[in-house]
């Protein structure tokens, strides 16, 4: 008998129209729910793979068995043209027909039913050619070599962002995630990114061994994943490979095309880069800790001379120093610029290096210097959320302020949980006077972390310049409290300034004042709140104090505050002009930008 007779008659084909119906309909539902019940990153994937094996037994089931109103019964027991057999296919017909209605359903509601995050929208925004490098697991037994495996993390990081067409989250984003069993898709839709590559550094003497794997975060399929057994000796070359592959898998173009290494051999010394990867975990930590890392990157460049990412390591160690009064800003400033030099002789090629001398020269007020430099390192280095940030806060200061927001957009796509570039961008909002805008930024910066007390201070101040005093005073009495300032002294501050009969016992308590939010800024914080407080002649007095005794590196973190509103009845007086020149900055009205950085610095 024809072979596909005998399977109509026997209803194999219905059989098998209903279970690929079936497959489908589930399988959609499947993928549309799994994010609701938190279900695994492969669920659909393992359900595919049990519908394909199940198949040939449903269709096996169906050749020998008929669905008969006495139940399940062997096709030999059941009349070749029984009334049974048209029954069956009868209901049959109608369980495909639900069936692909259901499936029909549940595609459609896929493309038509919206939620507060579509998934359309987020697909569209985030780039196929975009990756996180999650941190990789020590597997050591030693917590000792956690520097070891956070360091290789943030090199092949490095190496990726080197890649113009490729997007890489930033070492705050992607640390965010450490020791956190995280959802994959999850890390996709915050970090904005397609891909991420996890994997895992066990160390032994001198032998290591890395694991590396890279995944879609939409599907939860491994693109590629690989072992490398190696020497210390050869870890760069184990870094160029995973980076290389990587880039190879995405079908990105690599710097310079053809073969051309992602990462330099930067030294052959293997204590040397030990105590690189520990002196830059501490940079990464700030505070009292760059006082480590400064000292771990001098004994690295100690043992090797001609390590450039050891010298541009410590330059930025020395930079950061003195912002948090761990040491004199001219030394620190000198030992910096030194170290970031010595990092170009060796590497001219150095994104890093180029940016540690950008800041020196920023913080001397150098503006022409330190934007050549900056633009330099994002030549070189165009993925990096660091460099654009720091290049944003020079663009902030000299009022180039539709460029500084579009650098600090950029910083932000990169790095969406780090604190600082949404708290800059909220800044220059305020500047522009773009007041709901910043309000924005700034709580956005408070939901992911809420005690940076930075952006609520300024929080309280951009419902101060909106007229909402009563939210100013709260929001303020909560940020002082968090930065450890007497809560009630910038209360009675900020009712002054709203009412001009309080202001006589403001202005009294303006002279004991020694700080502005957390930073100590001595006179510019009384020129700050003499201006807020309607007090001309005793707000350009400090100012001009400010601008002749505080040291290099304050002034220009002093810089940025001369743009905000409380400062704009003083903009036309001479004394305000003056002193915005011997700064380097020239008079400009308004908050736009007049010129170039070079236009500004002469």
């Amino acid at each position: 008998m024809n072979l596909f007779a005998e399977l109509r008659r026997r209803n194999v084909l219905r059989a098998a129209v209903l279970y690929a119906g079936g497959v489908w309909a589930f399988g959609q539902g499947l993928s549309q729910f799994s994010p609701a019940l938190d279900l695994p990153d492969d669920a659909t994937r393992w359900f595919l793979i049990a519908a394909v094996i199940g198949f040939p037994l449903w269709i096996a089931f169906a050749w020998f068995y008929e669905w008969t109103p006495q139940g399940f019964k062997r096709d030999s027991e059941v009349a070749g043209n029984a009334p049974s057999r048209h029954a069956s296919a009868r209901k049959l017909d109608f369980a495909i027909i639900g069936v692909l209605a259901v499936a029909v359903v549940l595609l459609a509601s896929g493309y038509f039913i919206s939620s507060d995050a579509p998934v359309e929208t987020v697909a569209q925004a985030t780039p196929a050619k975009s990756i996180a490098v999650l941190p990789f697991v020590n597997m050591s037994g030693d917590a000792g070599n956690e520097y070891f495996s956070d360091g290789i993390t943030e090199e092949v990081l490095n190496a990726l962002a080197q890649i113009p067409d490729l997007k890489v989250a930033a070492r705050t984003s992607a640390f965010a995630f450490k020791g956190k069993q995280e959802d994959l898709r999850k890390v996709g839709e915050v970090l904005g990114v397609a891909t991420v590559l996890e994997g895992s550094v066990q160390k032994s003497g001198d032998e290591v061994r890395i694991t590396a794997q890279l995944i879609d975060t939409r599907s939860g399929y491994h693109l590629w994943s690989e072992k490398y057994d190696r020497k210390l000796t050869s870890i760069f070359a184990v870094e160029d490979e995973i980076s290389k592959a990587i880039a190879d898998k995405l079908r990105v173009q690599l710097v310079g095309g053809g073969g051309q290494s992602l990462i330099r051999v930067a030294t052959t010394d293997p204590q040397a880069h030990a105590l690189y990867l520990r002196g830059i975990a501490e940079i990464a930590r700030r505070g009292v800790a760059l006082r480590d890392a400064a000292t771990l990157l001098q004994q690295a460049t100690a043992r090797d001379p001609g390590y450039a990412n050891a010298w541009a390591g410590l330059s930025q160690a020395q930079e950061l120093l003195p912002w948090y009064q761990l040491a004199d800003w001219s030394e620190s400033l000198a030992a910096a610029e030194q170290s970031a030099k010595r990092a170009l002789a060796l590497d001219p090629q150095s994104g890093e290096a180029h940016a540690a001398l950008a800041n020196v020269l920023r913080d001397r007020l150098n503006y022409a210097g330190a934007d050549r430099e900056y633009r330099k390192a994002l030549e070189l280095s165009p993925g990096s959320s660091e460099i654009r940030n720091q290049y944003a806060q020079l663009l902030n200061a000299v009022g180039a302020s539709e460029a500084m927001l579009q650098q600090e957009r950029i910083a932000i796509s990169l790095d969406p949980l780090a604190p600082n570039p949404r708290y800059m961008l909220g800044f220059e909002l305020v500047i522009q006077h773009r007041y709901p805008e910043a309000a924005a930024e700034f709580e956005k910066v408070l939901a992911q972390t809420p005690d940076y007390a930075f952006a609520r201070f300024h929080l309280a101040l951009t419902r101060l310049y909106q007229g909402d005093d009563d939210a100013a005073r709260a929001i303020a009495r909560a940020a002082a409290q968090q930065a450890g300032q007497d809560p009630a002294t910038i209360d009675a501050l900020l009712r002054a300034s709203a009412d001009p009969a309080l202001r006589p016992d403001a202005l009294k308590r303006v002279s004991g004042i020694d700080r502005i939010e957390i930073a100590k800024l001595d006179d510019l914080a009384k020129a700050f709140w003499y201006s807020q407080l309607g007090a001309r002649e005793q707000a350009l007095a400090s100012l001009q104090r400010w601008v002749t005794d505080a040291p290099v590196g304050q002034r220009f973190n002093g810089v940025r505050w001369l743009r905000l509103p409380t400062f704009d009845p003083l903009r036309d007086d001479p004394r305000f002009r003056a002193a915005l020149r011997k700064m380097g900055l020239p008079y400009h009205p308004g908050t736009g930008s007049p010129g170039s950085v070079e236009e500004k610095a002469q």
